[in-house]
């Protein structure tokens, strides 16, 4: 395996735990996307700061609000990734702020969407990256009404700081999920393949190359004899399509680092089963061997693509485990509240 790909598997794993420690009543998933931001940033978890951290967040947030339920493991750790705390979640508040306008309930999404906008830099468009964002629901629920919904938030938001023409971007997600459904006829989840489309909108290109490309991935995954999920996890195989590793060597490695995972603490099948696990080998794959060689400058302070339309697979990575993780909580407290 990659070296560097083996470091950040050693880093997801040391992290989790130490976050599980210094965190014991957040949820799983959280504490694994948190240990993932970490990870992706070549540093070990600080959770001192992370504590610091939450010292901030409780003076700004009060407890009912949605920065403090499924997001604020999350949130604790990209702020303590930022150069400046304090400021950070002063920028995510008043991107948040912008996009709750006319809005009346809070939720996990909003949360997570003024969080890629702070972490892109884009902060001072927030307001115009709120109405494209708000077009392509409008137009994406036109399309598809039982589908659309909060959690697309973040990939719109994506899509619309892509810098793309709107018809364009629609044009191309509903190609992609026609041609995945009823030619490729991938037995996904209607909604994994709707984020799919999403994902493989975000830039220009030959859609149907782009997911012919997902179908060779899915369909090696399953040849290896490790089936990728078709639900929450089926998304993550679009972060993949621009890594420079041939499918029969990158497969294979990405099955290693689930295998790798599940020996860890937190990984194993009492926590996580092995469509999850292979999840996050992908998304690891991904912020490894499609990155921009610097991961770290991803995630900082002042992160200012040079173009704002091209978005890296690391940053595709981050978003696409954030989401995952939000949706994994929000089930689980449903099927709490339902008992």
């Amino acid at each position: 395996m990659n070296q560097e790909f083996t470091n950040k598997l050693e880093l997801l794993a040391a992290n989790k735990q130490a976050i599980d420690k210094g965190f014991y009543f957040e949820m799983g998933m959280s504490q694994v996307v948190a240990g993932l931001l970490f990870a992706s940033a070549g540093k070990q978890a600080d959770i001192e700061r992370m504590k610091e951290a939450r010292n901030i967040l409780k003076k700004k947030a009060g407890v009912f609000s949605a920065f403090r339920d499924a997001t604020e493991i999350v949130i604790l750790a990209r702020m303590a990734l930022a150069p400046d705390m304090e400021k950070y979640i002063d920028d995510l508040i008043d991107v948040f702020n912008v996009l709750m306008k006319g809005k009346v309930f809070e939720d996990s999404y909003m949360v997570l969407t003024a969080m890629i906008i702070v972490d892109r830099g884009r902060k001072d468009d927030a307001e115009s990256i709120k109405v494209t964002t708000n077009e392509i629901m409008r137009r994406m629920s036109k399309l598809h009404p039982i589908l659309t919904s909060s959690e697309d938030l973040a990939l719109a938001a994506l899509l619309a700081m892509s810098g793309r023409d709107v018809d364009a971007v629609i044009e191309d997600m509903e190609e992609c999920y026609r041609y995945t459904r009823k030619e490729l006829k991938l037995k996904a989840e209607s909604n994994s393949i709707q984020a799919l489309s999403q994902i493989l909108a975000i830039t220009a290109g030959d859609m149907k190359a782009k997911c012919d490309k997902v179908a060779e991935l899915f369909a090696a995954f399953k040849e290896h004899g490790s089936k990728f999920g078709t639900y929450l996890e089926f998304p993550a195989l679009g972060t993949l399509l621009d890594v420079q590793v041939p499918t029969d060597v990158l497969v294979p490695e990405i099955i290693e680092a689930a295998d790798f995972l599940k020996k860890s603490k937190g990984f194993g099948g009492l926590s996580m089963d092995k469509k999850t696990r292979l999840m996050f080998g992908a998304l690891l794959a991904s912020d490894v061997y499609a990155g921009d060689g610097n991961s770290a400058d991803i995630f900082s302070q002042n992160a200012i693509a040079t173009n704002t339309a091209i978005i890296t697979n690391s940053a595709f990575a981050m978003v696409i485990a954030e989401e995952i993780a939000i949706m994994v909580i929000m089930m689980c407290a449903v099927t709490a509240n339902s008992n």
